[in-house]
C-alpha cells in the first residue's frame, strides 16, 4: 500500500475541485480536450488541463501540485500572465492557447522556460493567441533575451509612451479601385485613367482621435498575380487590412481573405465594394463571410468616381484604427527617437554599421539590445532587416525600392523569352542604375545581388549555377513530356481549403537538387534521387485546390518521407491554412480517404475498412504500409535525415526535423532508437 506521501497530489486534487466548483477526471493519453489530469507511477499528478478556468488568479490548490509538469490552461480569461507559476519547480511546458492575456512582467522570465508564440515544443511556454501589449508581441516573438532587454531599456531610461501608429494595407485584384480610395482618404481628386500599381506604394497620413494623435501608413498592393509571392515580406499581424474588390464576376474575394489569413493572422478587416456606380447590384454573401472569417470588421459599399458612401467609410476606418489594441503598446523613448531618425533620412537603405551608430548617440549601447530594436523595426515595417550574413550589411529604409527591384526582375522581357532563367550578368540592363533612367529608384551594381539574395531567402527564385538562378513563377506554363510509372507508384494527395500560389514555386525551389532533366513547369515538377533509387511527380491543380504526389522507385517510402515533410514545412509557414491528407485506392484512385482517419483505424484496431465512394473493402494496415514502414532503424532515418540536412543546421535543428518526421510518419523506429544519439551519429 502507498505510503500517506504519494497519496496527497489525490488529496490536492480534491480540494483543487472543491476550490474551482469542477470535477476532474483520470485521463492516461495527452490529448487535453476536457477538465483532466494524468498520474505517474507514484501517484503524483503531472498533467492537468483546465481549459475553461475564468477566475482572476490561479487556484491555491493547483500551486501545491509541486511535481506537475505539463500544464495546459488554454482560453485563460486573466490579462496579467500569472508569475505564480514560479512556484512549480518541475514545470516543463505550459500551454496558453487563445487567451486574453495582454501583459507579459518580467518576473514570467524567473519560471526558466523559453516563451514561444507558434512553435510547439516539448518543452516551454505557449503563448499562442495571445493578445499582448507589453511587451509587444513581436518581442516576444524574438524570445527570452529580447523580453529581457526590453524591460531592461524601460527600466534604464524610466521613460515610455505609446506607438499610437498602424500599418493599413490594401489589397485586391488589379483594377478594383485600391489606389482610387487612398486617394479619396487623402481628399485627393478621382482620377479615372490612374495607373495599376506595380509592387507597393506607401503614403503616410495621421489624424486626432477622440484621445491623442494616431499614425497611419497605407500600404497599397499591386494586384499583379505575379507579384503575390513578394506581399510575404510585408504582410504582418501589426495590420489593419482593406480588401478592395471591383465587382468582377472572377474576383476572388476568399483568396484574398486567406491571404490576409495565412499572413495576418486574426487582423481587423474592413471589405470594400467598389465601382457600385457601375454594378449597383453588386454584393456579397456577408453573414456566410463573416462566421467564416473572424477577422471582418465590416462592409462598405462605395464608389470613388461619384463620392458614394466614401465619407461614411472614411469614419468608419478612422473609428477601426482606434480600436485596435496594438495602438496602445509601449516604448523605451529611445526607441521611438531611433525610429523617428530612420524615418527622416532620405535614403533607400543604410549600412548595419550606420544603424548601430544611430543607436550608440542614442545611448543604446549594448548589441543585444540593438539587435531586439532592430527586429521590431523590422516587424514594424520601419526597416526590412535579415540576419542571414549576405544581407545583414544592408538595412532597407524604402520597402518600394525592394518590391521595384523585384518587379523589374519579374516582368522583364528577358526572363519572359527565358521562362524564368535569369543571367546575374544580366541585371545591369534589367535594373536601373541612375535616377536618369526614368524611375525614382536606382541600384548601383554592389545592391544587385542583394536583391537576388533576398529572393533566394524568400524561395522566389534558386540558384541554377554561380552565374544564373531561375525563378518558378516564370516557368513554361505546359507541362513537358515525360514517362513515369504511376500504376505501381505510391500515390498521396493534398486537398487545400486555399491553395496559396507560391506553394509549389516554394517546393521547385527547395527540391531543385532532384529536379530530373529540367522537368518543371509552372505548376509541378519531376524529381529524381540516386540514394533512394526513386522518381517521382508532384502536381498542383489550382482549381481543384490539390496537390497530387507519386514516388517510384526501391525506397520510395523513404523517398515520399522527405517530399512529405518538405511539403509539410512550406505549408506550416501559413496561419490557418487547411491542407488535408489523403490517400487514394489502389483500384478506385478517384476515391480518397483522409490519412488521418486511416491512421485512428489503425489506433482502435480496425483494418477492413470500405470508404465512401467505394463497394470495395480495403486494409488499413496495406494502404498505410503503402506510405510508412513500421518499426524502421537507425540507417532507414539516417538517410532521410542527409537528405534534409541543410549546411546551417545544427544538432538542435536537425533534431527537430527527426521529430517531426516521427510525427508525420507513425511508428517509424522500432524500440530503443534514440533520436539524439543518432543525430549526434549523423554530425560525427
Amino acid at each position: 500500500m502507498p505510503d500517506r506521501p504519494k497519496l496527497s497530489d489525490l488529496e490536492i486534487l480534491k480540494n483543487l475541485e472543491d476550490e474551482i466548483g469542477m470535477k476532474f477526471r483520470k485521463l492516461r493519453r495527452n490529448s487535453f480536450t476536457t477538465h483532466c489530469y494524468v498520474l505517474d507511477k507514484r501517484l503524483d499528478v503531472v498533467g492537468m488541463s483546465i481549459p475553461h478556468f475564468d477566475g482572476k488568479k490561479l487556484p491555491v490548490n493547483l500551486l501545491k501540485l509541486k511535481k506537475i509538469r505539463r500544464l495546459y490552461l488554454n482560453n485563460l480569461k486573466m490579462n496579467v500572465f500569472p508569475i505564480e507559476l514560479r512556484e512549480l519547480p518541475n514545470l516543463e511546458y505550459v500551454e496558453f492557447w487563445n487567451s486574453k492575456i495582454s501583459h507579459l512582467p518580467p518576473e514570467a522570465l524567473e519560471i526558466g522556460l523559453p516563451i514561444k508564440l507558434r512553435v510547439q515544443a516539448t518543452r516551454g511556454i505557449l503563448l499562442e493567441g495571445a493578445k499582448l501589449t507589453t511587451p509587444p508581441i513581436e518581442i516576444v516573438a524574438q524570445g527570452n533575451l529580447a523580453i529581457e532587454q526590453y524591460y531592461k531599456s524601460i527600466e534604464q531610461e524610466g521613460e515610455q509612451a505609446n506607438l499610437n501608429e498602424l500599418k493599413v494595407v490594401l489589397v485586391g485584384d488589379g483594377g478594383a479601385g485600391k489606389t482610387s480610395l487612398v486617394r479619396q482618404i487623402f481628399g485627393d481628386e478621382f482620377n479615372k485613367f490612374e495607373s495599376q500599381t506595380h509592387g507597393i506604394e506607401v503614403r503616410k497620413y495621421s489624424f486626432q482621435s477622440r484621445f491623442r494623435p494616431i499614425k497611419v501608413n497605407f500600404w497599397d498592393f499591386g494586384g499583379q498575380e505575379i507579384m503575390h509571392a513578394t506581399h510575404q515580406f510585408f504582410l504582418s499581424h501589426r495590420s489593419l487590412y482593406i480588401l478592395v474588390l471591383g465587382g468582377r464576376r472572377d474576383e476572388k474575394t476568399e483568396y484574398w481573405l486567406k491571404n490576409i489569413e495565412s499572413f495576418g493572422g486574426n487582423s481587423p478587416i474592413l471589405i470594400v465594394m467598389n465601382k457600385i456606380d457601375q454594378n449597383p447590384s453588386f454584393e456579397l454573401n456577408q453573414r456566410f463571410l463573416k462566421e467564416k472569417y473572424i477577422g471582418i470588421k465590416g462592409f462598405y459599399r462605395i464608389s470613388c468616381a461619384s463620392k458614394d458612401g466614401v465619407e461614411t467609410f472614411i469614419q468608419k476606418l478612422k473609428s477601426a484604427i482606434v480600436n485596435v489594441d496594438l495602438l496602445r503598446m509601449t516604448w523605451p523613448k529611445s526607441w521611438f527617437d531611433v525610429k523617428n531618425e530612420l524615418e527622416h533620412l532620405n535614403q533607400e537603405y543604410i549600412s548595419y554599421d550606420a544603424f548601430r551608430k544611430i543607436c550608440v548617440d542614442r545611448k543604446i549601447n549594448e548589441s543585444a539590445r540593438q539587435e531586439v530594436l532592430l527586429e521590431f523595426l523590422h516587424d514594424l515595417g520601419v526597416v526590412l532587416h535579415f540576419k542571414d550574413f549576405e544581407l545583414l550589411d544592408t538595412q532597407v529604409l524604402d520597402p518600394q525600392w525592394v518590391t521595384s527591384g523585384v518587379y523589374s526582375i519579374i516582368n522583364s522581357h528577358v526572363l519572359a523569352k527565358r521562362h524564368g532563367v535569369l543571367r546575374i550578368s544580366e541585371l545591369s540592363n534589367i535594373l536601373p542604375m541612375s535616377s536618369g533612367q526614368g524611375t525614382k529608384f536606382f541600384y548601383p551594381p554592389e545592391k544587385h545581388r542583394y536583391i537576388i539574395d533576398l529572393m533566394l531567402k524568400f524561395e522566389l527564385c534558386f540558384e541554377i549555377n554561380t552565374t544564373e538562378v531561375l525563378i518558378p513563377d516564370l516557368l513554361n506554363v505546359q507541362e513537358p513530356k515525360f514517362s513515369f510509372e504511376y500504376a505501381n507508384a505510391l500515390a498521396f494527395v493534398v486537398d487545400y481549403d486555399f491553395l496559396p500560389k507560391s506553394i509549389i514555386p516554394r517546393f521547385i525551389v527547395r527540391m531543385h537538387k532532384d529536379i530530373k532533366k529540367r522537368l518543371r513547369w509552372r505548376t509541378g515538377v519531376v524529381l529524381e534521387d540516386q540514394a533512394f533509387r526513386c522518381s517521382a511527380v508532384i502536381r498542383a491543380d489550382e482549381n481543384e485546390k490539390r496537390i497530387y504526389i507519386w514516388v517510384e522507385g526501391q525506397l520510395r517510402r523513404d523517398y515520399f518521407a522527405v517530399i512529405r515533410h518538405t511539403l509539410h514545412q512550406i505549408n506550416s509557414s501559413f496561419e490557418k491554412l487547411s491542407a488535408i491528407e489523403k490517400v487514394p485506392m489502389p483500384s478506385e484512385p478517384e476515391v480518397c480517404v483522409s490519412y488521418d482517419h486511416l491512421t485512428l483505424l489503425e489506433q482502435r484496431g480496425l483494418d477492413a475498412y470500405i470508404p465512401d465512394g467505394s463497394t470495395h473493402s480495403y486494409s488499413v494496415k496495406k494502404l498505410l504500409g503503402s506510405i510508412y514502414s513500421i518499426n524502421r532503424g537507425e540507417e532507414e532515418m539516417l538517410t532521410i535525415l542527409r537528405k534534409l540536412q541543410n549546411a546551417s543546421d545544427d544538432e538542435e535543428s536537425l533534431l527537430t526535423k527527426a521529430n517531426q518526421i516521427v510525427q508525420l510518419q507513425p511508428n517509424f523506429f522500432g524500440l530503443g532508437v534514440n533520436l539524439n544519439a543518432l543525430i549526434k551519429k549523423l554530425f560525427k
